[in-house]
């Protein structure tokens, strides 16, 4: 029996026996292809790894100009009946319940997004007009029909949205809805829309066809809703008798909150709970919610302490298919954890990419075989512990060969650990844990301290050489904006990121931080020195920080952390660097400034790729693989997303 006696119970939501309180919430798979057996895999291996609930995420109700097509299953259409169908049996098959989600995307506020029609004349990038009533009517009939067809598919019920910037927000919501007729003004009239789509799924679906409602119960948006709106909406779904559970979130999904919607590692645990736990004071049915819970241990407290029902979890399921079932059973330290940095999963379904995860490179094969031992094992060597290679080593022991890992410095992780080692980004240290972890349960010899030379690995016998040698900051200020080298770059107190992280470089205490990665790493650096005390000049040639993560909204929760700490200055470059001054130059208007008094500058500006072994290995026999950094360097967004990918199709390609 598992000692979490809240989280692994048995539960019911209206007809359905849930095996635990576990809820996978919805979450877009973008790119694994309608029904498609990646697609039914994905579903699968998450259902049998223990998850007790299930949605289907994001299935449209009405054709949707705003999403690209294939992007997600369309409820409203009978030719995806079957690919639902596909999820539903699968899932089922190992005593999940599953519902789908469907959703109208036809109008926006929480991103500006409009296409044509509205429930009143939203505020976007383009303005709709107001719906009439019959168009009204028709959007309830898609409501139901979509249901009618999830049904048809097997599905356990149905949840809509009205609440993370869903079309339907724009109804209940007094910030967006100023219409005067039936379905504007009241909550009463404002829950309209809302209740004469339940109404109906209840008159045309079976009795035990259970209904949910994902609701934002707390919406901060500037001029928003606020807490008691939120409650009274729940209140009067509950009051209702016809909607078995309620899914709450908080905040807005504007693009200012986006970073609480979809919290990162910069958030606590839990950031919804708060409202969900309000929320449970007014209703009467089962309330789920979450936002970035890690351990069952805080989920099976929240349940006990009665703030919500079930939690809900998405990337800690997609980091790890059978978090709940190791969980469950004790089995913690097995558990891939997700590091929050949310670039594999949110960030590519933002800018259209297949969705992935950083630290799981199985995404999408989740339906394949599993990995099969080679015929003739061979001796492997991987030259690099970075996160490519020892990605790479564990794919090549995991397939039978014989493997030694050789890594130059005392530690494994490459510049993963560097990030660890920065406020916020803590967590990314789970990554290299749960891969030093599987390296020693499949007998990889690991040599630290040991710098891979061409003599060694013709010593050590290598049929095959994995070169993931990373990269290592420029100390010259080279990058994308600047070309050449910074004067004065070489004057001793210049430092990297390296330097200071992992050598531990003595520093002064007025500091300046030369940012040209738009990345996390530069304003991480100004806040840890920050908050040692030190007087921080941040100097960055974008007009913000960390400006690659602006879809995720990271940036805004680093510039609310550091702006009160540091001297910002953006837009600007360093053009000199002298032992006591560092001259910058503003790259709009071409005015200089000299900032006196300097006691170290560090350069965060490339990072060129550490090739000098791949190199020296050609023509040299072992068969040779380039990963990584060492391929290809990536300071920025998805670094250590490719670099985990690439050692991943090395081990296979093995």
């Amino acid at each position: 029996m598992s000692k979490f006696k809240h989280l692994f119970s048995p539960f019911r939501i209206g007809s359905l026996e849930l095996r635990n309180r576990v809820f996978m919430s919805p979450h877009g798979m973008v790119g694994l292809g309608i029904g498609s057996d990646a697609q039914v895999g994905y579903f699968e291996a998450r259902a049998k790894g223990g998850c007790g609930f299930m949605v289907i995420a994001s299935c449209q109700v009405v054709a949707a100009p705003l999403v690209p097509p294939g992007w997600f299953i369309e409820a409203y259409n009978r030719d995806h009946i079957p690919a639902i169908r596909r999820i539903v049996d699968a899932v089922h098959k190992h005593d999940t319940r599953i519902v789908v989600q469907g959703v109208w995307m036809q109008a926006n506020p929480a991103h500006g997004q409009a296409s044509g029609f509205a429930p009143h004349t939203v505020l976007s990038d383009s303005q709709p007009r107001s719906m009439t009533v019959p168009e009204i009517k028709d959007l309830i009939e898609a409501h139901i029909v979509a249901a009618r067809h999830a049904e048809e598919a097997g599905a356990d019920g149905f949840e809509f949205p009205i609440g993370g910037g869903a079309g339907l927000q724009s109804f209940t919501s007094p910030l967006y809805n100023h219409r005067t007729d039936a379905y504007g003004g009241s909550l009463e009239n404002r829950m309209r829309m809302v209740m004469e789509i339940i109404d109906g799924i209840r008159a045309r679906c079976r009795p035990d066809f259970v209904i949910g409602l994902a609701v934002n119960a707390d919406d901060t948006t500037l001029g928003g809703d606020g807490l008691s709106e939120g409650l009274a909406i729940c209140k009067l779904l509950s009051d209702s008798g016809k909607v078995n559970w309620l899914r709450i979130t908080a905040r807005g999904q504007k693009p200012q909150m986006t970073h609480f919607h979809y919290p990162s590692s910069y958030m606590s645990e839990g950031t919804h709970v708060y409202a969900a736990a309000e929320v449970r004071k007014v209703v009467d049915i089962p309330v789920v919610s979450g936002g970035r819970i890690l351990s069952a241990a805080y989920g099976d407290q929240l349940i006990e302490d009665g703030k919500l029902d079930m939690i809900f979890v998405a990337r800690s399921v997609i980091a790890d298919p059978e978090w709940s079932n190791k969980s469950r059973d004790g089995r913690n330290a097995e558990i891939r954890s997700c590091i929050g940095d949310l670039e594999g999963c949110f960030m590519r379904s933002c800018i259209g990419q297949p969705v992935g995860c950083t630290v799981n490179p199985e995404i999408g094969s989740e339906h394949l075989p599993p990995l099969v031992p080679v015929a003739r094992p061979r001796r492997v060597v991987v030259a690099g512990g970075g996160p490519a290679g020892m990605q790479a080593a564990l794919v090549a022991a995991q397939r039978g060969h014989s493997v030694t890992l050789l890594e130059k410095s005392g530690q494994l992780g490459g510049h993963v650990t560097l990030q660890a080692k920065l406020p916020g980004l803590e967590d990314r240290s789970e990554i290299v844990r749960w891969l030093t972890l599987q390296l020693g349960q499949h007998k990889v010899d690991i040599r630290l301290d040991t710098e891979a030379t061409p003599a060694l690995i013709s010593e050590l016998g290598a049929d095959a050489v994995v070169v993931a040698t990373g990269a290592r900051y420029a100390r010259n200020g080279v990058s994308k904006n600047q070309l050449s080298a910074i004067p004065g770059a070489d004057y001793a107190h210049v430092l990297t990121p390296e330097d200071l992280l992992l050598d531990h470089a003595r520093i002064g205490r007025r500091i300046v931080v030369y940012d040209n990665t738009s990345y996390e790493v530069g304003p991480g650096i100004a806040e840890l020195l920050a908050d040692q005390g030190r007087d921080v000049i941040f100097v960055t040639i974008d007009s913000g920080m960390a400006m690659s993560v602006t879809e995720i909204g990271i940036n805004k929760v680093l510039s609310k952390r550091l702006l009160p700490k540091v001297t910002f200055m953006p837009q600007t470059a360093i053009v000199k660097i002298d032992p006591a001054d560092v001259t910058v130059e503003n790259v709009y208007t071409g005015e200089r400034h000299v900032i006196a008094n300097v006691d170290n500058t560090i350069l965060i500006t490339s990072k060129p790729p550490e090739e000098a072994l791949f190199h020296q290995l050609q023509g040299a026999g072992p068969e040779l693989h380039l990963i990584g950094d060492a391929r290809e360097a990536r300071w920025s967004v998805f670094a250590t997303d490719e670099a985990i990918k690439d050692g991943r199709r090395a081990g296979l390609a093995l």
